[in-house]
């Protein structure tokens, strides 16, 4: 059991790292890092495109996080309060890119957005079905993300956890957003960026459902009844 904690440990640090230099490779590709493009009337359709494909890694590196204290793979070298405090800024960053990712729309010269067609799903003029899918994962990350910090006052521990169930909904949403949204959809190396999120997050959510359906009989008496619970344990509604 050590030793496949440990390896779990490797897999999904090296897998992260991974999707973080797709997304570098991917942005650096599309020139978003040259200084031309400051004089350039395509700037704010190359931000709308970066600060996308950022909340995206961010949320994805958020759901790899929480699938990883969930499954106890990182109870061994992450202490617990810091370990939640991640989990959190993870999720705070992608939805702050998400917000930037959104109002820059207003920006674009190319489509007329008003406030409503980005706060209201569905109703903008560019591909209202995939756009306002990008806007419900949105309002679902209003609603999960200050739930770390407002957990003790307003919900109870299980409530809580149902709540944070719902963001594996919102990261294949934000990823059929992503992959059918933008006019990067249909690109190999926007592919695999995605393509690469969904199954890292696949796999490590089968480890965790197998980790759960292990038996708990052969375990000493006082033992916690799981690793995730060590580590949220002092988060617990009280």
């Amino acid at each position: 059991m050590e030793r496949s904690s440990t390896w779990m440990d490797i897999l999904s640090i090296l897998l992260s790292m991974l999707i973080l230099a797709l997304a570098g490779v991917w942005l650096w590709n599309s020139n978003v890092f040259d200084t031309s493009l400051l004089d350039s009337g395509n700037l704010t359709w190359y931000l709308i495109r970066a600060s996308g494909t950022t909340a995206f890694t961010l949320l994805t590196l958020s759901v790899l996080w929480g699938l990883a204290i969930s499954s106890g793979v990182v109870k061994s070298w992450s202490p617990g309060p810091l370990t939640m405090l991640l989990h959190a800024s993870l999720s705070w960053l992608a939805l702050g890119f998400a917000l930037g990712h959104g109002l820059l729309l207003l920006a674009d010269s190319y489509f007329s957005y008003r406030l409503t067609d980005i706060l209201i799903p569905f109703t903008g003029p560019y591909r209202p079905l995939a756009t306002g899918l990008g806007i419900v994962v949105f309002w679902m990350l209003v609603i999960i993300t200050p739930s770390f910090a407002l957990k003790k006052r307003l919900m109870s521990y299980r409530a809580w956890k149902l709540l944070h169930y719902t963001s594996y909904i919102a990261f294949v949403l934000a990823a059929a957003h992503g992959l059918t949204a933008g006019t990067d959809g249909g690109k190999l190396g926007f592919q695999i960026l995605f393509g690469a999120s969904l199954l890292v997050s696949a796999i490590l959510l089968r480890y965790r459902i197998k980790i759960r359906q292990r038996p708990t009989a052969r375990r000493a008496p006082g033992t916690a009844n799981s690793s995730a619970g060590q580590l949220v344990a002092p988060y617990r509604h009280g």
